[in-house]
């Protein structure tokens, strides 16, 4: 009798297993990957326009009462009718550049680092400002979850307090 040599059709199948099990765990990898770097990319992009605001606010908000105020998608904040010509009085500085910062991270989420679902509060009381942010996780959009300043389940948040000399 004759030795046979070759690959028998058991022993190919067996490989293509094997081969199509590896890829489907690179593709899973791969997607969690995309993930957790589109939820850094809105850390960072909140955390950006976030230290922008507190430091553009900080100039301007040295001798303003104390506010409170939320800020979201649907909630627009109205820019002053002051110009060049009627002077701003502190109020109407520091609500222009909030309606400024919030158009800029809307652009920022229409041209590609987006912010899903995001919820700004601002505080400022006894010279402090204090903001709070949080955002929809990319894993989680689908989701319906709450509209919170804080963290929570399916929420990214910050948290940042400046003082105000």
């Amino acid at each position: 009798m004759r030795l046979q040599h070759g690959v028998s059709l058991l022993e190919v199948l067996i490989t293509l297993l094997i081969l199509k099990l590896g890829l489907l765990g690179v593709l899973a990898g791969q997607t969690l990957a995309l993930q957790y770097i589109i939820d850094a990319t809105q850390r960072t992009t909140a955390v950006a326009l976030s230290a922008a605001l507190v430091q553009e606010l900080g100039a301007v908000i040295t001798d303003s009462p104390d506010f409170s105020l939320e800020l979201n998608a649907d909630s627009l904040a109205e820019i002053p009718g002051c110009s060049a010509a009627v002077a701003c009085n502190d109020t109407e500085l520091r609500d222009y550049q909030l309606a400024r910062w919030q158009q800029l991270w809307q652009l920022r989420a229409e041209t590609g680092a987006p912010i899903f679902s995001p919820q700004f509060c601002l505080q400022f009381a006894d010279n402090n400002l204090q903001l709070q942010a949080s955002w929809q996780q990319r894993a989680n959009a689908n989701g319906a979850t709450t509209l919170s300043c804080e963290a929570g389940p399916g929420r990214s948040g910050l948290a940042l307090t400046a003082r105000i000399p």
